[in-house]
């Protein structure tokens, strides 16, 4: 029995870590299998979507900052699809790490987050000091950070941490999975590419990226099929061509 589960469902790859023994810690093990769950994902050119849930009581619990998992958190920030975490319980350390990785959060009611590796003299080395305050800022990285203190589904929700709040994750990861499934995966992959690399670039380059997604985009097959089903009033078949 592998650390992971990987489910392929012809537009969507859910990834449940599973291991719930030891906290769905992502260990070197757990690491290897995600980083290969990516590789099986970005060759399957079906997939428009990625959920990464974990099965347990938490999501991934992790007080250490030993720098393995580092490969594989790129390898999840690396999909060209959009991404979605969908916590079932506790993020911390690497856990969290992971999280901040995707595109987009969901969580439970229950669920805490936080950074306690400082407690030990570590901080976090894949990624979290960097990714953690592009998110929430850096007062409110800081905070967390520094202070060690676990924040609540509530105030993650209210900082930006997570998007969504609900009590049926698996229901409201159905929904969010069809938003985005019914919508352009070419343009889907465009919007992810313009606001993750215009976060380093100056306004003005970053609209200048914004428009050459655009014109690229006006070329496909999915822009023309996106036209021609609101003349027609219907619903579009897009084929990601």
């Amino acid at each position: 029995m592998g650390p992971l589960i990987l489910a392929l469902d012809d537009s969507v790859a859910t990834v449940a870590l599973d291991r719930p023994d030891n906290g769905n810690r992502i260990d070197a093990e757990m690491s290897d299998a995600l980083s290969d769950a990516c590789r099986l994902i970005v060759v399957d050119d079906r997939l428009r979507l990625v959920i990464i849930t974990a099965n347990g009581d938490v999501f991934s619990i992790d007080e250490s900052a030993d720098g393995t998992s580092g490969t594989s958190i790129s390898a999840v920030a690396a999909l060209a699809i959009p991404v979605l975490v969908a916590m079932n319980g506790d993020a911390t350390g690497t856990g969290l790490e992971l999280a901040l990785a995707a595109d987009l959060r969901i969580c439970v009611p229950s669920a805490r987050f936080g950074f306690p590796g400082l407690q030990q003299g570590m901080v976090p080395q894949n990624g979290g000091t960097q990714r953690l305050p592009r998110l929430v800022g850096p007062a409110w990285a800081r905070d967390m950070l520094l202070t060690r203190r676990m924040v609540d589904a509530n105030e993650a929700l209210a900082i930006g941490l997570v998007n969504r709040v609900s009590d049926d994750i698996k229901g409201m990861s159905a929904e969010i999975a069809a938003q985005i499934t019914g919508g352009s995966p070419i343009g889907a992959r465009y919007a992810k590419e313009a606001v993750n690399k215009g976060l380093d670039l100056t306004l003005e380059q970053g609209l200048g990226l914004e428009a050459d997604l655009n014109v690229i985009l006006q070329s496909t097959s999915d822009r023309v099929e996106g036209l021609k089903s609101f003349l027609e009033k219907r619903g579009p078949e897009f084929t990601g061509a």
